[in-house]
């Protein structure tokens, strides 16, 4: 297993995972997906194997730091690999200096970020039609 930052020549490794995951499994329109912010965006890619099974970013917006676009391929979710991408995720926030991570959780994974000390805060909302909550975690 390797995790690294992508950079011009990788970021279409992110695309990939995302086009799997976010526009054929869950059918958001990929002008949504592929979104125009990724140029501002620190993406990230997990393989195994030399695979690339996983992917998420890190984004600024109004001073304050989103992990966003957290995506497995579905063969190889419910092993622990999305955990890692958080905390890999979660380190780079806290080595740029920020205090707390804001995440735009779809509803269905609340729990698993609160497994990992996130808490919902807000009303939920739709985005790309999939209900979600904004949960933020702190750190010490």
């Amino acid at each position: 297993m390797n995790m690294f930052f992508t950079d011009d020549k990788t970021i279409n490794l992110a695309f990939n995972i995302r086009e799997e995951v976010f526009i054929k499994e869950q059918n958001v329109p990929k002008d949504l997906e592929i979104d125009g912010s990724d140029k501002y965006a620190k993406n990230m890619i997990l393989t195994v194997d030399n695979k690339p099974i996983g992917t998420g970013r890190l984004i600024e917006i109004d001073n304050k730091i989103y992990i966003g676009r957290v995506a497995i391929l579905k063969e190889y979710r419910k092993k622990g690999y999305a955990t890692k991408i958080i905390n890999f995720l979660l380190d780079e926030a806290k080595n740029m200096g920020y205090k707390e991570v804001f995440i735009h959780s779809q509803l269905h994974a609340k729990e698993f970020y609160e497994k990992i000390g996130f808490k919902a805060f807000g009303e939920e909302f739709l985005e790309a039609n999939i209900p979600h909550i904004n949960m933020k975690i702190n750190f010490n």
